[in-house]
């Protein structure tokens, strides 16, 4: 690691990957919250209780990644299996939440779009830390952020084909719509972790 560039690639990793999973977390309680007053008492009950409990597994995600971010690499195996543990929880629950807001597509385009943000906040970072790059090894730093960006790019036009066949279709299936986010969920990480290695090879060498 450079002595004069401190990139702790599994903190930054860990970091863009539990942001990415709170931000559809956030996106499903923005949709259950718009929804409140269309839904009858008893639903209505319902969705405040998960919008509750939404934000209880966000303000604890938040916590994880502030002590990632504080105390570094030593915190991460950690960090990573509480947010696995609100994960399954989430995933457990998403398909009812849905069904909650009476509105599959509405809760599946918003977490789709915290998606795609996810992947442009992602660049957005690693091109602020060309900055601090030296020009020995900018070159090969600006490259490994070039294949995020078509990383991204890739991502964000297969998930908007898939959100708007989905939409045209009329398909309803919770299944259909959660394989969707699943795939583009597992390419986001994939590709930071590749990004995180090789921009730290590349301000190494």
């Amino acid at each position: 690691m450079s002595d004069q560039y401190p990139f702790q690639s599994s903190v930054n990793v860990f970091v863009d990957w539990a942001k990415a999973r709170l931000d559809e977390m956030a996106a499903n309680a923005g949709t259950l919250q718009t929804n409140l007053d269309k839904l009858d008492a008893n639903t209505r009950t319902q969705a405040e209780q998960a919008i509750a409990q939404l934000n209880q597994w966000i303000e604890k995600g938040k916590s994880d990644i502030e002590t990632a971010q504080a105390q570094g690499e030593a915190s991460v195996a950690q960090g990573k299996a509480d947010m696995d543990a609100l994960w399954a929880k989430y995933q457990g629950d998403s398909e009812k939440w849905a069904q909650l807001a009476q509105d599959h597509h509405a809760t599946f385009q918003a977490r789709a779009q915290a998606q795609v943000q996810a992947w442009q906040d992602t660049v957005n970072t690693y091109v602020q830390r060309l900055n601090d790059v030296h020009d020995q090894n900018k070159t090969q730093a600006e490259a490994q952020v070039a294949q995020l960006q078509a990383d991204a790019q890739k991502a964000q036009a297969d998930l908007t084909t898939k959100v708007d066949q989905l939409t045209k279709a009329g398909q309803s299936s919770w299944s259909a719509m959660s394989e969707a986010l699943d795939q583009s969920r597992d390419a986001f990480s994939k590709s930071i972790e590749t990004a995180a290695k090789n921009f730290n090879d590349a301000i190494k060498s």
